[in-house]
């Protein structure tokens, strides 16, 4: 017979010990373990809420960045694309096998130089701009007083359509190409730059090349600077291949700071928080010391410790007293600590006022008003965030818009602008339709009044290149929806369908009713997409689908339907209101 284990030492003296006093000292370990371990999440996770809310409130401002350096790239863009339609170029560019040499002819130099005026003298962030025809002919209007000699000089001999961003310009087919410097071989070398391959609208064929040197001073002046308060904090743009175009901040530590961007996996002294910029596809970054937000963690980790030792001191008078009495009622909140494993929710026992009977009346509270809780926390997150979706729509003061467009139309009329003072009217007309009064919901009529007038302003924009056709039934006409329903996918079918296809595109907006059902369509013959995630991840669209949901249900919403070079399809369902 096999000989029974003696028991060591210890459990020897567990095994002395009362009932009462293994409760104190099982209490007591438990609660020392648990402080310890508390302790260290806590301090954890006091850093990990710190980086998270350095990044959350870095990203507002880094977003507000983004916008101001789009609103400013946007400016000089527009005007680069307005000389397509410039006749003098395109005559210009097109005789260019007319004459040899690297250089166009005087007479056509001063012309060029009349139109690439028009962009340097608007704009104070452009350094330089160059033509090139196809043939290799250069011309440069050079805005810094410097370069222009050796511009000239180097490319008397040298081919410039044989540069390598020339064949990146071509195959982007008329679209701007950020650089993160000037990519002339020769002249100016301060500052970024984009090129694009320059298209004839009328005939759709390539006239030649165009290359904007822009200062490193613009996109300084987009950096929004929010409230944050970290000393260490630094600001930089940085391109797709990850290498620097700006920096603003200390430069002592500008190399280590890139160091550490480019080998994150190696990164222990710094934190990013970045945003990708639309239009130069380029990741605007800010970075801050680990350090310095360690250090507003000392305090919590002395909190945590002072916190720990109280703890610790009330649990070993809490274990001694709960010792003594815990018996009874353990057993009482044991039964009924079974039951609700058992499935039970609705709990009758009633306990005393020991310190297990708090427990227990506490446990008993907590289950039977569970459901209500979780219903009430569901009806919170709901009520939150209809208020983030309509905070966004009280963002345009209506009157301050109202009075500066009324401004602005009778300073065109006074001037004899009438074209100016119809885009006012028009656009005047339009924000008190978007608006409406500060409700959520607007007439289907309205919505198709809205869009006609968005679509006039665009067509005045763009030389009436896009035509809109409405067929609403009228059955409908004076139904609700909510507003901004259509906007999001008309202007996705204008700029993303239709802007990049050459000539004329259409829009048609149709709407009926299906038994208790509007539907919708957005339709564009436009050049369409392969990837249908783009569509949806758009803040607008996203913006208009998350408000369908909250209004309406999870059975309304919208689908997409797209191929490339067949145009794109919106579908919206909404119920009838």
């Amino acid at each position: 017979m096999e000989k029974k284990k003696e028991p060591s030492g210890i459990q020897k003296a567990w095994r002395r010990l009362s009932i009462q006093n293994q409760i104190f000292l099982s209490m007591f370990l438990i609660t020392l373990l648990g402080v310890g371990v508390l302790m260290n999440i806590v301090y954890k996770t006091s850093i990990d809420a710190i980086e998270q809310n350095y990044r959350a409130s870095y990203q507002s401002t880094l977003k507000n960045s983004s916008r101001v350096m789009d609103m400013n790239l946007k400016n000089i863009v527009d005007v680069g694309r307005n000389f397509l339609n410039d006749e003098a170029l395109q005559q210009i560019l097109e005789k260019g096998n007319e004459y040899g040499g690297s250089k166009f002819a005087s007479t056509d130099r001063e012309k060029l130089r009349v139109i690439a005026n028009e962009m340097a003298s608007q704009q104070v962030w452009v350094n330089y701009i160059v033509f090139t025809d196809l043939y290799g002919h250069v011309y440069q209007l050079n805005n810094v007083n410097q370069g222009t000699y050796d511009f000239y000089n180097y490319y008397s001999d040298k081919d410039i359509l044989e540069e390598s961003w020339v064949k990146q310009a071509k195959a982007a087919q008329g679209k701007e190409i950020f650089f993160r410097d000037s990519i002339l071989k020769a002249g100016t070398k301060k500052g970024f730059s984009y090129a694009k391959y320059m298209i004839n609208p009328s005939d759709g064929q390539g006239m030649g090349y165009m290359v904007v040197g822009l200062s490193q001073k613009l996109l300084g002046k987009s950096f929004v600077m929010g409230n944050e308060s970290f000393d260490s904090s630094n600001f930089m743009v940085v391109d797709e291949d990850d290498q620097l175009v700006y920096f603003a901040g200390n430069e002592e530590k500008e190399n280590a700071i890139m160091q550490s961007y480019s080998n994150p996996g190696e990164n222990h002294l710094y934190l990013f928080s970045s945003v990708t910029n639309s239009t130069t596809g380029w990741h605007i970054v800010n970075v801050v010391e680990k350090n310095e937000i360690s250090e507003e963690s000392k305090n919590i980790r002395l909190t945590s410790f002072l916190v720990a030792g109280c703890v610790l001191v009330v649990g070993f008078l809490m274990a001694r007293i709960i010792s003594r009495t815990i018996s009874h009622p353990l057993k009482q909140l044991e039964n009924t600590i079974a039951q609700v494993g058992e499935g039970e929710r609705h709990i009758t026992e009633e306990f005393d006022y020991s310190e297990v009977g708090r427990i227990g009346r506490k446990f008993k509270e907590m289950v039977n008003t569970n459901l209500e809780l979780s219903e009430h926390l569901m009806a919170v997150k709901l009520n939150e965030r209809e208020a983030e979706l309509l905070l966004l729509q009280s963002q345009i003061n209506p009157h301050f818009l109202y009075n500066t467009l009324d401004s602005l139309y009778f300073v065109a009329i006074m001037h004899g602008d009438d074209q100016m003072a119809e885009m006012v009217e028009a656009l005047s007309d339009n924000f008190k339709l978007a608006l409406n009064n500060g409700s959520k919901y607007i007439k289907v009529a309205d919505s198709v009044k809205w869009m006609q007038g968005y679509m006039k302003l665009q067509n005045m924009r763009y030389n009436n290149r896009f035509e809109l056709f409405v067929d609403i039934s009228r059955e409908i006409l004076q139904r609700e929806t909510i507003t901004f329903i259509f906007q999001p996918f008309i202007e996705n079918a204008m700029y993303h369908g239709l802007e990049p296809k050459i000539g004329k595109g259409k829009i048609s907006l149709r709407g009926w009713q299906e038994q208790n059902n509007m539907i919708f369509t957005i339709e564009d013959d436009g050049v369409g997409i392969d990837d249908m995630s783009r569509l949806e991840n758009g803040y607008g669209v996203r913006n208009v689908i998350e408000r369908i949901k909250l209004n309406y249900g999870e059975k309304y919403g919208v689908t997409f339907e797209s191929s490339p070079g067949n145009g794109t399809k919106v579908t919206i369902v909404v119920p009838v209101r």
